[in-house]
């Protein structure tokens, strides 16, 4: 067998190319509830919704109950800072309106992501004032049809600013994180109240000293979200994926949070992991979160994008070509999560 590299991740723009252990029932836009707690992460809409569209039909079609997607703010702004003010392109706001129409005509959840943000090298008055209005406006657009909203990505390892490694003292770090939360939600619920509010840390690799930086990540953040999420990649480890269920409780009754998955997969591909090992990795971590309160969980990801240094996650090529993990990571869905 050829040796294994590193997992491949990438963590600057989720969706560029682009979650509970207490029961957690969000508001959708349609005022329904979404059905079950499983779902996939999604490359982010494009004008048209060609690739969207069928994206979204396969989610349901694999009988899952949730779809995760991001805003990306350089695709869909004209300006950070236009005399002060964030100028957004009317047309690429209009794909997603009609994504959300789509999410909703099929009774989908949705985990909307903001990952990315106007440039900053602090926590100044113009940063926040900016951020107040990206997040405001897509809030008054969308909130009401999303019902986790996560903002910022893997922030426990990289600065939620600039996406370089976290410098300096980390409690430092983790008081301008909070502060930004506190904009974030006040920014989100203004228009959206009934929004859930999270941020998620790395999880990778599952071990006792990842789970540590977790524990005192979210200790640091907590009192502006609405649950913790963790991005987890057991790989092919069947004792890191056996200790999932109680890695996640322990999060749970440490952060006082409910708790979900932002992500978890395996990377196939040359001199990566087989489509075989992708179906025992993934088959087995839904055995495993279905034993939890986690909720929603989400697979990393349905379809390649083509991100430099991070494909191959997808049960699908990029052209839409189905890899050989799809039957047995549907029946998977189908027999630990049949309600979604």
């Amino acid at each position: 067998m050829r040796a294994r590299p590193a997992l491949t991740r990438r963590r600057a723009l989720l969706g560029a190319g682009i979650l509970t252990l207490a029961p957690f029932v969000a508001s959708c836009g349609t005022g329904s509830s979404p059905v079950g707690k499983i779902g996939f992460t999604l490359s982010a809409p494009q004008p048209g919704l060609q690739d969207f569209e069928r994206d979204v039909r396969r989610v349901r079609k694999l009988g899952a109950g949730w779809v995760r997607f991001g805003v990306v703010g350089h695709q869909v702004l004209r300006s950070w800072s236009d005399q002060g003010k964030v100028v957004f392109d009317p047309d690429r706001l209009s794909a997603y309106d009609e994504a959300f129409d789509l999410v909703d005509s099929l009774g989908l959840g949705v985990c909307l992501l903001t990952v990315d943000g106007a440039p900053a090298t602090g926590n100044t008055e113009e940063y926040f004032e900016t951020m107040d209005q990206y997040w405001s406006t897509l809030s008054e657009r969308f909130g009401s049809r999303t019902s986790v909203w996560q903002v910022y990505n893997e922030v426990s390892d990289t600065d939620f600013r600039s996406a370089a490694a976290i410098t300096g003292d980390f409690d430092e770090y983790l008081s301008d994180l909070d502060e930004a939360l506190g904009v974030a939600r006040e920014s989100i619920h203004r228009h959206s109240p009934d929004v859930k509010i999270t941020t998620s840390a790395s999880g990778y690799p599952v071990n006792d000293e990842r789970e540590a930086d977790w524990l005192r990540f979210f200790s640091g953040v907590r009192k502006n979200l609405d649950m913790s999420t963790i991005n987890l990649y057991p790989v092919v480890s069947d004792e890191a994926i056996s200790s999932l269920p109680e890695r996640l409780r322990r999060l749970e009754d440490s952060a006082g949070l409910p708790v979900s998955v932002g992500e978890f997969g395996l990377q196939t591909g040359p001199e990566l992991y087989t489509e075989d090992q992708q179906v025992e990795s993934l088959t087995k971590s839904i055995d495993a979160f279905s034993r939890t309160r986690a909720d929603p969980v989400f697979v990393y990801r349905l379809r390649n994008d083509g991100a430099h240094n991070d494909d191959g996650f997808g049960l699908y090529e990029i052209d839409g070509s189905p890899k050989s993990s799809v039957p047995k990571v549907a029946a998977a869905i189908a027999d630990h999560y049949p309600n979604g």
